[in-house]
């Protein structure tokens, strides 16, 4: 896959729709502490899947994207993305709580927003000329 403006504008916006897929599972579901979120099983899966599909997407953004996007390029991901892949069973869902609600900070959501904003404006500009 070539990286590319694009390429991190369709990551950036998968991203996004994640992040509020994480938020309608946890308001869903009441999650508020981590002491919900394990002893939710069905909620637990989709947190797992979603943390995993925001790693995955963010892997493929380009380093200079993010550099526009510091609150959101320190979230920890892999680590979070390593255990709901491989250690589902023995899973200690408190890195993961931690990291989505790190990714629920409004911060990060306006740095994304702001970001896609940017590369929509090249895409047009592009388009134009």
């Amino acid at each position: 896959m070539k990286l590319s403006p694009r390429t991190d504008l369709i990551c950036l916006n998968k991203i996004l729709r994640y992040i509020a897929l994480i938020n309608k599972t946890y308001n869903k579901f009441e999650i508020k502490s981590i002491n919900d979120l394990e002893s939710d099983e069905v909620c637990q899966l989709a947190i797992a899947q979603a943390v995993t599909n925001i790693y995955e997407a963010k892997k493929i953004i380009r380093p200079i994207t993010l550099l526009k996007a510091p609150a959101f390029d320190k979230i920890l991901l892999k680590a979070a993305r390593n255990i709901a892949s491989h250690d589902y069973d023995s899973l200690d869902f408190e890195i993961i709580y931690k990291r989505t609600m790190q990714l629920l900070k409004s911060e990060v959501l306006k740095e994304l927003e702001a970001i896609i904003h940017d590369l929509e404006q090249h895409n047009q500009g592009n388009k134009k000329s």
